[in-house]
């Protein structure tokens, strides 16, 4: 059962507050708190931001925003709090989610945890072209590219694939005469982190990709609640490693009929509500798609959904037509829209970013994001500024309390751990 934590006004410390767990050192006691709010809410910054100025009041050093449009509010809170301390750059900082959000606020947002929708929806065209498509899941994490933190590059390619007059008025809107004056920031902001922070994060990511590392996927009550009393890293990773063992692998299917039918080279994208220029999902879906569209000669037809009552009939009226060689559908919310749609004609290909179903027809590719792994990063990066400037709190403010959610949210708290240990043997 869904549970909503409710919001209420600054300094009110109901808002998920998770006890620290402390290592001792010398005469000292290096503890790491995680703040935790769920706003119910992907699309309110007034709840977003609420929840972030709740956790900066109550010492929140580094706070890593998973509730998309929800989320943009943090962004606001974390500047507001360094315009009253008159500072241009962090910390404290905020962390991005989805796309490479680094530029939407200079100077506040020191990386983004990137869910590369545009690498799982080129892959998906890709195969079709090529007529090896397969349904059923593909799972992307670290070692397949499918989530990471931003770099500079990743921010440069988000910020020019805006139109050149979005780019203009953003700029404008930013204060900066242009691009290069804003790269050059985020590049200055970036520098505010030591090297080996970032050393040792890029460390982490080695081990993980390597498998020295298991990250642990919670995605039930039961196993967030495990990971929220944990206080070691260690810990966190025997779950992981029971879990896994008892997690059914993906499977994917070749379907001869799928592959071997003419190919139109033209493919569609049915948006989720928010559209192209949500800095987030849409916009990441439209890269990748648009990246397969110029290295295949293929034209791209794009439909948005205004409302969820948009889903089906978008779907239905462009496999209807036939003239697609792959359909995209953008988020889980249209899982259910593309399982009735893709039943009904058997003979499309389609791609859905995020949603599952394990009685999704054949003809469906559910592409699945390694959340956990990416925000393993993320936590281990705001673990590592925190202690690093004798801090000891960090926060993470998310959507709906939901499964896919419980993957971020225990990713963050392994990534923490992992850095008050990694502070306590290198830097204390």
């Amino acid at each position: 059962m869904k549970k909503l934590f409710s919001l209420f006004l600054i300094g009110i410390l109901a808002l998920g507050v998770v006890a620290s767990g402390c290592i001792s050192g010398g005469e000292e006691k290096t503890g790491i708190n995680i703040l935790y709010t769920y706003t119910g809410s992907f699309g309110d910054p007034a709840k977003g931001k609420q929840a972030a100025q709740a956790q900066l009041q109550q010492g929140a050093w580094v706070i890593y925003q998973v509730a998309g449009g929800t989320g943009l509010g943090v962004f606001e809170a974390v500047g507001d709090y360094l315009d009253a301390n008159d500072k241009k750059m962090g910390p404290p900082f905020a962390i991005g989610v989805d796309s490479a959000q680094d530029w939407i606020k200079p100077g506040v947002i020191i990386a983004s945890m990137m869910k590369r929708v545009d690498v799982g929806v080129y892959n998906a065209v890709k195969q079709a072209e090529e007529n090896q498509f397969q349904g059923g899941v593909v799972e992307l994490g670290l070692k397949e590219g499918g989530v990471k933190l931003s770099t500079i590059e990743d921010v440069k390619a988000m910020f020019d694939s805006l139109p050149a007059d979005v780019k203009e008025k953003k700029l404008k809107d930013l204060g900066f005469e242009s691009e290069d004056e804003l790269i050059q920031f985020l590049e200055q902001t970036r520098n505010q982190v030591p090297d080996w922070i970032w050393d040792a994060v890029d460390d982490l990511q080695n081990q993980i990709i390597n498998g020295q590392i298991i990250v642990p996927k919670a995605t039930s009550k039961d196993q967030i609640e495990l990971l929220r009393k944990a206080d070691e890293w260690k810990t966190m990773e025997d779950y992981a490693k029971n879990w896994s063992a008892n997690e059914p692998k993906p499977e994917t299917y070749f379907n001869e009929s799928l592959n071997s039918r003419q190919n139109t080279k033209k493919i569609a994208i049915v948006y989720d509500v928010g559209g192209r220029g949500d800095l987030s999902f849409n916009d990441m879906a439209y890269l990748g798609a648009e990246k397969a569209a110029k290295e295949f000669g293929l034209q791209l037809d794009e439909l948005q959904s205004n409302s969820e009552n948009d889903y089906l009939p978008n779907l239905r009226s462009l496999a209807k037509s036939g003239e697609y060689d792959i359909i995209i559908a953008v988020g889980f919310m249209m899982t259910n829209a593309v399982k009735q749609v893709a039943t009904e004609y058997p003979n499309q290909r389609f791609v859905i970013i995020d949603g599952y179903d394990p009685e999704m027809p054949h003809n469906v590719q559910m592409v699945l994001f390694k959340e956990n792994e990416g925000s393993t990063l993320a936590g281990a990066l705001a673990a590592l500024i925190a202690l690093n400037d004798n801090k000891d709190t960090i926060g993470i403010v998310l959507g709906m309390e939901i499964p896919v959610l419980y993957k971020f949210e225990g990713g963050y708290r392994f990534g923490a751990y992992w850095a008050l240990d990694y502070y306590k043997n290198h830097k204390q």
